[in-house]
């Protein structure tokens, strides 16, 4: 009868001493990792609801309005000569030129990752000059640089800082 009890005892030991191992497996997998991220610039600013471009670019009332905001969005285009200005989808075919003043510089390889910006938006015309320059960076075509002969009034961006997401190591 003794034995019986031992028995007993020690199997009630094993069942539960198995099921909390399972409890903890179970939490371990539903635990998200921290996001990463390559920090540029002023990264001290919450990464938290931050705003799309569209939504910034749609809250610009006038050309005399300036909007601090948190974006996050995909980077469309680099400049690949130096990652000294980048742009940010703001739907399909439009986007938000994004610059930083050389305060600090992107990798010239970073388009199509994911990033958080903290900045201001605000209204801006850009020269001739200026866009055949841009076009120049982004690497575009002799017949496209000389079709640019207009100026162009737009929102645009400049970041403070800027939080490149790396992708999850799973």
């Amino acid at each position: 009868m003794k034995h019986l009890f031992l028995v007993t005892l020690a199997t009630i030991g094993l069942i539960s001493c198995q099921n909390e191992k399972n409890s903890t497996e179970e939490s371990s997998e539903n635990t998200v990792a921290p996001t990463v991220y390559l920090n540029y610039g002023d990264s001290t600013f919450s990464a938290d609801n931050p705003f799309t471009a569209a939504e910034v670019v749609e809250n610009m009332s006038s050309d005399l309005d300036t909007v601090w905001a948190v974006v996050a969005g995909p980077i469309t285009q680099v400049c690949t000569t130096k990652g000294c200005w980048m742009a940010t989808a703001i739907d399909s075919s439009n986007n938000l030129f994004v610059d930083y003043d050389y305060e600090f510089l992107l990798p010239t390889n970073s388009q199509g990752q994911e990033m958080i910006m903290s900045g201001y938006a605000y209204w801006d015309s850009t020269s001739v000059d200026q866009l055949r320059h841009y076009a120049q960076d982004r690497g575009a075509s002799e017949e496209e640089i000389a079709a640019i002969t207009e100026p162009v009034g737009e929102v645009m961006f400049k970041a403070k800082g800027v939080k490149i997401i790396l992708p999850s190591a799973e």
